[in-house]
């Protein structure tokens, strides 16, 4: 039974042709000398001469093949690696860009819940002088999450346009989609209060308390994912440029110790298995299921 010839072994059996060749053409010389001694007066001396100086030829020649082989293999592998830098140079590049532009977006929703539990201090000071709208609180925090789903989906997209390149940091941009999966979730718990709750029930010291420590978890949710953004792009610098640069930028290291870098709280094992387990959640919805409740790092 035969098999097609790959094209590693027409690879190998191209690059040791010309020694196969050389061969040949050694034997076949050396045959010709001995037929000639045979049939002619060639003395012992000559023909050895003769053997001699043809092997200082070939010999010659196999040192030049080589070094041809080698340079040829060197230059095609100093292509290669100048190939890949590029890649990784546009691909951080194009990253980057997302990277910024999602924690811009993060920024901007977590100034605002500073903004809210500010200005309703101001209006339990003085109702008059300070408005306080809860319900167009409702509708900013809509616009705020269609904005925030469409810079990490532009994060996103362009990771996976680059996969090739970042695939060995896929568990990290995994993560930071769960950390922006569930904030939406704590967005949309954050306006059913709103709808629950009144403005005389606000106006109460109690209720403006827990509006104010919803505020406040959720600017520190959304602080981690920052964070989480900022380790992602040194992981990814460290890994592209460092070489190049011959240097490594430090990685964070929070004051306090309940934070963790992505890298601590990012375990690959884990967060694979937090994949099986939305993936599993998602599909049990769609049949109209209750979802179940394997063990997983958002469950543990």
């Amino acid at each position: 039974m035969t098999k097609k010839m790959t094209e590693k072994d027409r690879t190998i059996l191209g690059q040791g042709a010309p020694y196969l060749i050389i061969l040949v053409v050694l034997a076949g010389y050396a045959i010709f000398l001995y037929v000639v001694k045979r049939t002619s007066d060639l003395q012992v001396s000559d023909f050895i001469n003769n053997i001699t100086i043809f092997m200082g030829w070939i010999v010659a020649l196999l040192t030049a093949v080589i070094y041809l082989s080698k340079t040829r293999k060197d230059s095609q592998k100093l292509k290669k690696e100048e190939i890949r830098r590029s890649l990784e140079i546009d691909a951080f590049r194009e990253i980057n860009r997302a990277v910024t532009n999602l924690v811009d977006a993060i920024a901007d929703v977590s100034n605002a819940y500073f903004s809210w539990s500010s200005q309703l201090k101001l209006h339990l000071i003085d109702l008059q002088g300070f408005q306080f709208n809860k319900a167009e609180l409702d509708s900013k925090i809509s616009q705020q999450r269609v904005n925030l789903w469409k810079k990490c989906a532009s994060f996103i997209l362009a990771i996976e346009a680059n996969e090739i390149v970042v695939i060995q940091f896929d568990h990290l941009r995994k993560y930071i989609q769960f950390e922006v999966d569930d904030i939406n979730e704590v967005f949309r718990g954050f306006q059913q209060y709103l709808v629950c709750t009144t403005m005389d029930n606000l106006r109460k010291e109690r209720d403006s308390s827990i509006f104010e420590r919803k505020c406040m978890k959720i600017r520190d949710k959304l602080m981690s994912i920052q964070n989480y953004l900022f380790d992602y792009r040194i992981e990814l610098m460290n890994s592209m440029l460092g070489e190049i640069f011959d240097s490594q930028v430090p990685v964070r290291k929070p004051r306090d110790p309940k934070y963790k870098t992505l890298t601590e709280v990012a375990i690959k094992e884990e967060v694979e298995k937090e994949v099986e387990r939305r993936e599993l959640k998602l599909l049990e919805q769609f049949r109209g299921k209750e979802p179940s409740s394997p063990k997983g790092p958002a469950n543990q």
